[in-house]
């Protein structure tokens, strides 16, 4: 039987929901059926919280399957994943750190993999290289890193992203001009305004690929992927220091521009970079050290990448994770009802009908609340995750 699917809950801004939901369309084309929200067997969701605003009755009789953006243990710092978790069918895990956190948590999980077009992001010929890190003021002598996520809340963007890392960035490119004094920094993407004011206060020369503006930038800065092509070219280094992740695309991003990439490890980082991996500041300025003396080659990183994270292996996992199911079309009037249903809960709330709370993940999510300083597992990284969104607000 062919899947009926409905894809559900992106933001409907292009950013990187948007993007999970399209390049699933197209990795299953052919091999599902999309359906409208009444009369599809499966619901796939992006993310969890637009789940919470459809509520139970719109979803009874239909499977639910589910992105997570990000690992587990963020969630489990997140009021609502305790109720959604009871209804979510299968959750699709992104990096076997996410899997495992899943698994620890009692959570059907199944794994399939993040993609980028590899037609946008490629290496660049040298000459095409030099010529756009000259645009940007940058000479071949200098050493250049950097990353285009934004560094800053979204509310407060005087403070940093706990998640991004920013802080981690900052020191570790502070200490590194120790041993490499023509290192440079490459800044592009919305709301980095934290790290730029950083750089600034400690006098690290940077160049932010952008139009520089006080408040919120994410319209104007939001640049389009052929041009962060050409952004990453300029690069001799990506840095990523974040402290959890659920990706990043800028690890792909990076390995399909082929260039040296370095990361805490995290998300689908740590399933890729083997060697790259760094989880102090000391060990971050080593790994830079050794790029800018070696040059090393990632070609052979990159196809194993193109490989493990391709389209086909996509819709292939997206696929089997449906079957997996065993979902049967909804009949007459179950579609009625969940249209009906649907339709109400737009209009207030009491029509959606809560969810149940998983027994499991709640106790978990209280014990993470409970401010224990002795918790180990997912639970133990809920717990610095929450600790690092605190110091950072």
């Amino acid at each position: 039987m062919i899947p009926q699917v409905h894809y559900f809950g992106g933001q409907g801004i292009g950013w990187a929901l948007d993007e999970d939901l399209e390049r699933a369309r197209q990795s299953v084309r052919g091999m599902v059926r999309e359906q409208s929200f009444a009369r599809a067997s499966i619901i796939h969701s992006a993310w969890w919280p637009p789940l919470l605003q459809v509520g139970a009755l719109s979803l009874r009789g239909k499977k639910v399957v589910c992105f997570a953006d990000n690992p587990p243990a963020f969630y489990l710092t997140r009021s609502g994943f305790e109720e959604i978790a009871s209804r979510v069918d299968l959750w699709i895990a992104r990096s076997s750190e996410a899997v495992d956190q899943f698994k620890e948590l009692g959570l059907p999980v199944a794994y399939a993999p993040y993609t980028v077009d590899a037609t946008v992001f490629h290496p660049l010929p040298m000459e095409e290289r030099l010529r756009v890190r000259r645009e940007l003021g940058l000479s071949e002598q200098d050493f250049v890193v950097g990353n285009f996520h934004r560094d800053s809340l979204e509310k407060n963007l005087s403070r940093p992203k706990a998640q991004k890392g920013p802080d981690l960035f900052a020191d570790l490119v502070d200490e590194a001009r120790k041993s490499i004094p023509s290192l440079k920094v490459l800044l592009a993407g919305p709301r980095r305004h934290w790290l730029r004011r950083e750089l600034e206060v400690r006098e690290i020369p940077y160049v932010f690929a952008g139009e520089e503006r006080d408040g919120d930038d994410f319209e104007i800065n939001v640049l389009p992927r052929e041009r962060l092509n050409q952004l990453y070219s300029a690069l001799d280094c990506v840095v990523i220091s974040s402290r959890w992740e659920g990706g990043p695309y800028a690890v792909l991003e990076s390995l399909l521009s082929c260039r040296p990439v370095i990361s805490t490890p995290v998300g689908m980082a740590a399933d890729l970079l083997g060697e790259w991996l760094f989880s102090s500041t000391a060990e971050g300025v080593e790994m830079l050290n050794r790029v800018f003396a070696e040059k090393p080659d990632f070609t052979g990183i990159r196809a194993a990448a193109l490989e493990s994270h391709s389209p086909e292996r996509l819709g292939d996992s997206l696929v089997r994770a449906y079957r997996s199911l065993y979902p049967s079309s909804p009949n007459f009037i179950c579609s009625a009802t969940s249209l009906a249903a649907r339709c109400m809960s737009r209009i207030h709330p009491r029509f959606r009908r809560p969810f149940e709370r998983h027994s499991g993940v709640a106790a978990v999510m209280e014990r993470v609340n409970s401010d224990s300083r002795d918790l180990q597992g997912v639970a133990g990284r809920a717990t610095s995750i929450a600790e690092a969104e605190k110091s950072s607000r």
